[in-house]
This record gives structure tokens, sequence and C-alpha cells, in this order.
């Protein structure tokens, strides 16, 4: 027959015993543990020497962390103890191996919730090369013959990078989860060692042809058919089915949180004529989640439509720059778009944004490092404001004006938020630097300049602003002629604030009903009076209503403004608030001249 079945030995039975025994002890003695070493760049010959100077394990010599920082890129030192089995032995063995991990974020479960807490992935990977694995060997104890126990220890690092997960952390934890495989003999090496036939030194199977042995029909000829070739045939198993599974750590399981949020913003530069360049400020803010030192050792800007140039040029602001918790420090970038006469200027851009840190846990020892990168739209458009950016050189120029400003036709009209908001003071009182926004206004287009007197005035004289006003409005344009209002708003009061009314002090029995304060508690008014502060005027305007118009596209206008100095020293008004009187429009103008007030003559 054609089936040719080896016939095993005794001697070979014991052979392909203990040809698989090595591999049964390997798998069943073997155990996986992983760790965050404390020591950044850990190297592991100097870490095994020492521990055995120390006389120390060496999984107990190693320091491992017990928190992480998002941004940072971990190294998780995998740890495979197994027997020692000789060197080629065990470097057949770990070239077998398969050693994988997997990284989750998870948050905190809330209290009171049966809902799982949420959880995202944000590393799954292996080991590339397993045979590059760092051995050493250790003894622990002695055997029943007498013979001390040997055992060994493959190490593998691999780099993790803890990037921010895409849900919103609460409270999360990192979770490390890693798992050994070893895989099952290649089924090509049987295949190309001959012709399909059995091995010798394999036991055979079942002979199917047997109780037709003696069959005096056949002349002697034993038939055999190998209950192998005839048998249930069942599909292929995966090679993932045949992996031998060894015993690992279930899960690490540590603390993580954030060191630095970043944000950044963009604002155009005010200046005549407007240009395309875009200024950047780039906010860095440190956590209260780390009770050390940090050092910011890089930030890189970089677009490749345009030119990026550092306003950071203190000595205060050099890099590298030592910070600490609660710090918050802003960096300014000029962003300009390239020239070109033969390419169109580039209307939008990319900006790629790099920042890193080092985080001085113990300086010299465990120095985590910080790494942040992402990119951002720019816009290099430049607002169309025809009457707001051609203005004359004697015209206001506003150090503190809005980017752009609305144009608005003659039949729609914009409602304006309040003066105080949309132009804030030089010296701006606390309400108007806490609430500081941005709101469009009209286009008016108009222009005025103020002009105060050359000749000195003294406390009690009454002097006049001529102000000379222009409609820039286009003249072919089917606007009507402007009808304005000039109002002069006095200068406010530092210490302009309601007197909060003390509670009474007057006494009340027991058990007596409590009621209201008497209106005339003289306690009440006493301290009403004692904290009253009177601040006087320096200027007030005697030209309470000025009007000019109506003023057509193009034409100008000149008025006077009468004002009464009060005292002595350097005096000014509020603002002047121009008022549209067709559509009750109004901007307040607050670059107005200051006026010196010499002391009255004698």
């Amino acid at each position: 027959m054609s089936d040719h079945d080896a016939v095993a030995g005794p001697e070979d039975l014991a052979n392909a015993s203990e040809a698989q025994e090595p591999s049964s002890s390997f798998a069943d003695n073997s155990y996986l543990s992983y760790l965050i070493p404390s020591k950044t760049d850990l190297d592991l010959g100097s870490a095994v020497e020492e521990a055995k100077e120390q006389g120390k394990p060496i999984l107990e010599s190693i320091e491992a962390r017990d928190s992480l920082y998002f941004d940072e890129t971990a190294t998780v030192l995998l740890i495979l103890k197994c027997p020692w089995l000789g060197d080629e032995e065990l470097a057949e063995q770990i070239r077998r191996l398969v050693v994988s991990l997997e990284v989750q974020i998870i948050n905190r479960s809330a209290p009171g919730r049966e809902s799982p807490p949420a959880a995202e992935t944000i590393f799954t990977g292996h080991v590339a090369d397993v045979s590059d694995a760092f051995i050493a060997t250790e003894e622990h104890g002695v055997s029943d013959e007498g013979a001390s126990q040997k055992h060994a220890y493959a190490m593998w690092k691999i780099p993790v990078f803890l990037a921010r997960p895409r849900m919103r952390p609460h409270q999360p934890s990192v979770v490390f989860s890693a798992s050994a495989s070893i895989k099952p003999e290649v089924a090509g090496e049987l295949s190309a060692r001959g012709t399909g036939y059995l091995q010798s030194g394999l036991p055979m199977s079942f002979n199917l042809l047997e109780s037709f042995a003696d069959d005096p029909a056949l002349n002697g000829v034993k038939p055999r058919l190998s209950a192998l070739r005839v048998s249930r045939v069942a599909p292929v198993t995966r090679q993932q089915d045949l992996m031998t599974h060894l015993r690992a750590l279930p899960q690490l399981k540590l603390n993580i949180s954030p060191v630095i949020h970043t944000r950044i913003r963009f604002s155009r530069p005010n200046t005549v004529p407007l240009s395309s360049a875009v200024m950047a400020l780039l906010e860095v803010d440190f956590t209260p989640n780390f009770e050390c030192e940090a050092l910011l050792d890089e930030i890189k800007l970089q677009t490749p439509d345009g030119t990026v140039e550092s306003l950071n040029d203190g000595t205060a602001m050099k890099l590298p720059l030592s910070c600490v918790a609660h710090d918050h420090i802003t960096f300014l970038y000029h962003i300009r778009p390239h020239q070109s006469d033969s390419a169109p200027k580039p209307v939008t851009g990319t900006l790629d944004i790099s920042i890193s840190a080092s985080v001085l846990v113990e300086p010299g020892f465990c120095v985590p490092r910080l790494s942040m990168a992402w990119s951002t739209a720019l816009d290099f458009t430049i607002p169309v404001n025809p009457s707001f950016g051609t203005a004359a050189e004697t015209g206001i120029q506003r150090s503190h004006r809005p980017a752009q400003l609305s144009i608005g036709s003659g039949t729609v009209m914009t409602p304006l938020k309040s003066p105080s908001v949309t132009q804030p003071d030089a010296l701006p009182a606390l309400e108007a630097s806490t609430n500081r926004t941005e709101a469009s206004l009209p286009d008016l287009g108009i222009t005025m300049s103020f002009t105060a007197p050359n000749e000195p005035v003294r406390a009690g004289d009454i002097f006049s602003w001529t102000v000379y006003v222009v409609n820039r409005t286009a003249e072919k344009t089917s606007r009507p002629p402007r009808k304005l209002a000039l109002v002069a708003i006095p200068k406010r009061r530092r210490n302009d604030s309601r007197p909060v009314r003390p509670p009474s002090t007057a006494s009340r029995r027991q058990g007596e009903k409590e009621v209201a304060d008497a209106v005339l508690d003289e306690n009440v008014l006493h301290a009403m009076q004692k904290s009253s502060v009177v601040d006087t005027t320096d200027v007030v305007c005697l030209s309470s209503d000025t009007r000019v118009g109506p003023l057509a596209p193009g034409a100008c206008h000149v008025v006077e403004l009468q004002f009464l100095a009060l005292r002595e020293g350097v005096v000014a008004v509020d603002a002047i608030r121009v008022v549209d009187l067709g559509s009750q429009e109004h901007v307040d103008i607050r670059d107005l001249p200051t006026m010196v007030v010499e002391p009255a003559a004698a």
C-alpha cells in the first residue's frame, strides 16, 4: 500500500518526550509582569548590577512610578520571569513569544450610577523584535536535590505616548494590560522535510485493517490503513487558538493628570494702512496637579504660508523657562504672509504649533518629558473698511479701535452696546477691565479732529476746543445728510460706589422675633457718614448739546466746545459722544486732548 507509516520504538518515544519537556516547563513556570520605571532613561544593565551588589531581587530593586501625566512618553518595562533552560533553548523559546500591550484611559465612575465608566483606548501594540531582549539571571533558593534554582528575566521596553482622550476626562486613570503567548511549531517545517509521510520516532495511529491480517486470501500480506486517513475532517484551527498563553499581571492602573493647558488666539494689529499680518497670542497655563518645578523647553510656531516672528525677546521670557503650578504665561508672535510678485498673496494658511516641557519630579532621576503638537487655521484676509481705514492723518487715531467695523446701510441700522465696552479707557475702571468685550460699530463715515488752545489755562477760566468734522461718505451714495450731536461725558469718579449699609448693632432679647433695622439707626447713619467720600469734578462742559449738520457727503463743519476748569493740574473729560440724530447710533471718542490747568492768578 502507498501508506507508509513509521513505527516508533521505545527510544524514539523517550526522545520525543524529552523534546517536549522544555517547552511545557517554560510555559507553565513563566510569569509576565510590567511597570513604569521612575528613573528616566533606565539602563537595565546598571540596574541589574546594582541589584546584585545590594543583594536585592531584580524586580524589587527597580523603583516604579505611581502617577503619570498626559502628553508624556512613558516607558513601559515588560519583565518575563522564566526558568533557566540554557542559552540556546531559552533563546529558542523567547523567539516564539508574542508580547502585546494595550493602554486605556478610564474615567472614575460617578457615584450612584450603575453604568460602567467611560473608557478609551489610546495605544495598542506589541514588541516588534522579541529576540532582542535583555536577559538577566538570578538564583532563587535551593531545590529538593540540593542544587540552587536559577531563573531568567527577559526584559523589553515599549515607549507609549499618553495622548489626551477625545472623551472628557473626569478623574481619569491609565490602565496598562499586557499579555504573552507562545506560538506553535511552524506547520511548514514538517512538509519541507519530506513527501508527507510520518516522521520516524512518532507513535503510529490505530490500524483499521488489523482484523484482516490472518486472512488466507491475502497470501500473508498484512494490510494497514491508519485511522488518521479516514477520521472526521475538522476545520483548520487558527494559529491564535493554538498559542499557549502565559500567566501575566492582570493590569496596572495608575493616576494620570494634565500638567499644561494651552490655547492660541489671533488678533489683527491696528495699523494704518491695514495689513494682512496676524498677531498670535499663545497662552500656556500650568495646572495645580504637580508640586515640583517644570521647565518650558521649546516652543515652535511654523507655517508654510508666511513668516513667524517671535516678540518674546525679554530676558524673563527666554527658554528654558522655569515654571510652577498655577503659572499663566502668554507668548506673542507676529505672522506675516509671504510677499511675492509672481504668486498671489495667501488668504488662508495653516499654523503648526509644538511645545516641549520637562517636569522635575526628582531632578536627575525622574524627569518626565512632555510634548504637544497641533495645527490651526490662519486667516490673512484684510477687513473691508473703506471709510474706516482711510482716515486722514489729521483725524482721530484710536489706539483701541476694533479690528473691523460693520458697514451699515441707510435703512438697516445696527444697535450699539455700552460705550464703555466698545472703547475702553487708557486707565480703565475695574468694571471696564473685567467685562471688556468687542462689539461691532456702524460705519458712520465721519472724521473728527480736536484742537486745544495753545495759551495756558488757569483755574476758573473758560476755554474752548475746536472740533473739525468731515463727512467722508462717498458722494455717489444715497445716504441723506448727516445730523450729529456732540455730548461731553464728564470723567467718572474712581471711588463713585454706592455705600453698603452695615447691619444694625442694636441688641434684641432672646426669643424676640427679628425685625427690620430702624431707618434712623444712629449706628447706620454714623457708618454711612464716615465712609462717604466726595470727589470734585475736574472740568465742566458748558456746551451741553452741540449740533452739527445737516452735513452732506464730502462736506465739513467746525464747532466749538466750551469748558470751565474747576481745579489746577491735569484735567480731562471721559469721552465725547457723537450721536447720529437720524438713526440714534452713537460712538464714544476717548482719545482727547489733555489739559494742564495752572493755578489761578493771585
